[in-house]
């Protein structure tokens, strides 16, 4: 899926001047709504290309990842060379509607991200946004092998609250 995703955005990241590689070993299946991983992929991939300098790199890496208790689970990251985003734009950037201070020459309604965060939820995983290494935005996804039912041992920042049956959370 990755690599197809990959590959559809090639044409129009050539365009604007931008490389899309991918990297990183293959990770297996993971759990996912049908059809929301390459709706996740898409739109963080055409955030990234829409404030991606010329001449830079949208990086589509995957990497399979084994928690302190055992537990396996699945990275996938889209990391751009772009300007990059504060603590507390970071902070805020799964908001409904917001945008990014600056942005409002770029097309967008700021609803990307938040569409991203409820369907990685709904799959069980989880999303934070970093710094990348040089400057840029590392979308980290988290997701759960499929052949796991039991939620990762993730560090706290990084796990989803548990709900019980009547949908409360429990955490």
């Amino acid at each position: 899926m990755l690599a197809d995703r990959a590959a559809a955005w090639t044409a129009l990241a050539a365009e604007h001047h931008v490389h899309i590689t991918m990297t990183g070993p293959p990770a297996g299946k993971v759990q996912a709504v049908p059809g929301a991983l390459e709706q996740i992929v898409d739109n963080l991939v055409s955030n990234a290309l829409r404030i991606a300098p010329p001449a830079s790199t949208i990086t589509l890496h995957r990497e399979p990842a084994t928690a302190a208790d055992g537990t396996p689970y699945v990275q996938l990251h889209v990391i751009d060379q772009g300007p990059g985003m504060t603590a507390a734009d970071r902070a805020r950037a799964f908001d409904r509607f917001w945008r990014a201070p600056g942005t409002t020459h770029h097309d967008g309604t700021g609803l990307g991200l938040p569409i991203v965060q409820q369907l990685t939820h709904a799959g069980g995983g989880r999303i934070t946004l970093n710094p990348a290494p040089g400057g840029g935005l590392d979308a980290t996804v988290f997701l759960r092998p499929a052949a796991s039912a039991a939620t990762p041992n993730l560090p706290a920042q990084h796990r989803l609250p548990r709900r019980s049956r009547a949908g409360i959370r429990t955490r």
